[in-house]
């Protein structure tokens, strides 16, 4: 039986869009010249990505496979980009500027209620792909009013690092980059001691 189109399904879409996002974002900041036309022609080539209302463009027999092979892909693609770009042009401080920018961003754009830490927790796991929500990656250990601590108890990211001969550890920089810049005036503070994070009140 062909599993049912449901709003978790868009949710997840969403989420490895915006993964996907930032690869075409990083080779679009490279100055204009031959080498950012040739990245971008070998990316458009390697890593495809559908364009369209998700309803129409989703195989509905197969759900699931379907969002996991794009959400590998995307995966892949954010790993290949940043191994082709980290110091040429861009240093990793560079990077990380960035993606502290494009976190702010995403703070103006969905506009977050800043008012306990399950409510930021929710934003950033409505955002960052984390595997496929059956994969069950992250585990809160400890919440208050005042606090909340996860661990990433199955890294979802190293394989797709790996296969692009990609360093891991820049990945996790430059997602904790994305996710202060998130929370920049937001009253709350962000930690990260790989594999755990806490988000505390100030």
């Amino acid at each position: 039986m062909a599993e049912k189109f449901a709003e978790i399904h868009v949710w997840m879409f969403n989420k490895i869009k915006l993964l996907n996002t930032w690869g075409d974002q990083l080779i679009d900041l490279l100055p204009q010249s031959d080498r950012r036309a040739d990245l971008k022609e070998q990316m458009e080539q390697l890593f495809t990505f559908p364009s369209g209302q998700l309803d129409e463009i989703i195989d509905h027999e197969n759900i699931h496979q379907w969002l996991e092979k794009h959400l590998v892909q995307s995966e892949r693609k954010f790993a290949w980009v940043i191994t082709k770009i980290s110091g040429k042009p861009f240093s990793q401080s560079e990077l990380e500027k960035i993606f502290y920018q494009w976190g702010k961003e995403h703070k103006e754009y969905i506009r977050p209620v800043w008012l306990k830490p399950s409510y930021i927790y929710r934003s950033l796991t409505d955002a960052l792909t984390e595997g496929m929500p059956c994969d069950k990656a992250n585990q809160v250990i400890s919440h208050d009013e005042n606090h909340l601590t996860w661990e990433v108890i199955r890294c979802m990211h190293q394989k797709a690092w790996e296969d692009e001969q990609g360093d891991i550890h820049v990945f996790y920089a430059l997602r904790n980059a994305w996710i202060r810049g998130m929370l920049e005036n937001s009253g709350f503070t962000y930690s990260s001691q790989h594999p755990q994070y806490t988000i505390r009140r100030n």
